[in-house]
């Protein structure tokens, strides 16, 4: 398992932080040296920057081929509610790289909004859900 993000105010850290605590991995920002030799779920986390997942995000899973990624299971904070789930679902599917329908999103501060936001209490639930996944599989 593995632990993939992309964070640019720091809110999708926080919770990739929680879910990797919650599969006893370290989690990994995305960046042009950022490989995956095989991981049987992978989890990818993100936001919304003007309607669009973050470029380094994107081209990392483009870059991604069926044999290394059993499954992805997407993560993301947003200040207006809105996942990235359909945007990765939309670059995953045409490589046959399965992406659970089941993801995971809170609210994240953006100026003044939402600026208590993740709170402990949504970073709890991010570790519940990465714990739920596991015992799923």
């Amino acid at each position: 398992m593995q632990v993939i993000y992309a964070s640019r105010k720091g809110n999708t850290k926080k919770v990739a932080e929680f879910i990797a605590r919650g599969l006893g991995v370290s989690p990994q920002a995305v960046g042009p040296e950022t490989k995956i030799d095989h991981a049987d779920i992978l989890f990818v986390g993100g936001a919304l920057y003007a309607g669009k997942i973050d470029a380094k995000l994107r081209a990392f899973l483009e870059s991604l081929k069926a044999e290394q990624v059993g499954k992805v299971v997407v993560f993301s904070t947003s200040a207006g509610g809105k996942t990235i789930l359909s945007e990765v679902k939309s670059i995953l599917g045409p490589k046959n790289i399965p992406v659970a329908d089941e993801s995971f999103s809170c609210k994240g501060s953006f100026l003044f909004i939402n600026m208590d936001r993740p709170n402990e209490e949504d970073l709890k639930h991010a570790e519940d859900f990465a714990k739920r996944v596991i015992q799923l599989r």
